[in-house]
């Protein structure tokens, strides 16, 4: 009786100290469990500090692009705007050029004119229209020169005064420039009046529909309408009266 109290008394003792390591164990786990819930807690915070910073540098980022984005834009317009500027100022310059040569060429062919008509005797009358249209080109070369327009009004272009040409058809004796208008050898003298119009051919080709602007005594100059322009104009080119 007394060999099992004391075996009891052994496993009560023993099972006693089990409990008791088993609970300071669950004590020991929770405690390490509390400070790795207290630890992730903290890094989830850093965490989401950080994704908010990252938020807020998106944001920043965001503004920031669109802003390079519009500097862009406007950089690219005015790229354009100076490449457009330039190209007409290119243009402009050719075509300075090229009245710049027009002008010389006619100076150079009336100057001639001119000696011809000396030695041919023609009117003074004629001789002073030569003299005259003479000094106008010369005044619109030097002012092309200084980099203003060519003026195209009446009597800045010349030409080769001939009378081979019917009651109702006249010869272009010059083209001004771009073909804005033409100096036909058809004046007062044969009844030229303001307003008539001509039709430029050259063989079977119509060129352009001219009226008489500017009517002189032995030669008259005449505006081409600008819808009925259809190819160049020549010295040369057979104009014939229109009803």
């Amino acid at each position: 009786m007394n060999r099992l109290l004391l075996v009891l008394s052994l496993c009560a003792f023993t099972v006693s100290g089990s409990l008791g390591a088993l609970y300071w164990q669950s004590l020991e786990t929770r405690r390490d469990l509390a400070t790795r819930n207290t630890a992730l807690d903290g890094q989830l915070a850093a965490s989401r500090e950080i994704a908010s910073s990252f938020q807020k540098q998106a944001v920043v980022a965001g503004a920031q692009l669109e802003v390079a984005q519009s500097r862009l834009s406007t950089a690219e317009s005015r790229t354009t705007q100076l490449a457009n500027d330039l190209a007409a100022s290119r243009a402009a310059l050719v075509a300075r050029e090229q009245a710049e040569r027009t002008l010389r060429d006619e100076l150079a062919s009336l100057r001639q004119d001119l000696a011809d008509t000396r030695a041919a005797a023609i009117p003074p009358a004629q001789i002073e229209a030569y003299q005259s249209t003479i000094a106008e080109l010369e005044r619109q070369l030097a002012t092309a020169k200084n980099g203003a327009a060519v003026p195209t009004a009446a009597g800045a272009s010349t030409a080769v005064f001939s009378s081979r040409a019917g009651r109702n058809s006249a010869a272009v004796m010059s083209v001004g420039p771009n073909n804005a208008f033409v100096v036909l050898n058809y004046g007062a003298n044969r009844g030229a009046q303001v307003g008539q119009r001509f039709a430029i051919r050259s063989g079977s080709d119509l060129l352009a529909t001219v009226s008489l602007s500017d009517v002189r005594s032995q030669f008259s100059i005449a505006q081409v309408e600008p819808d009925s322009l259809r190819g160049v104009l020549h010295k040369g080119d057979l104009a014939l009266l229109t009803p």
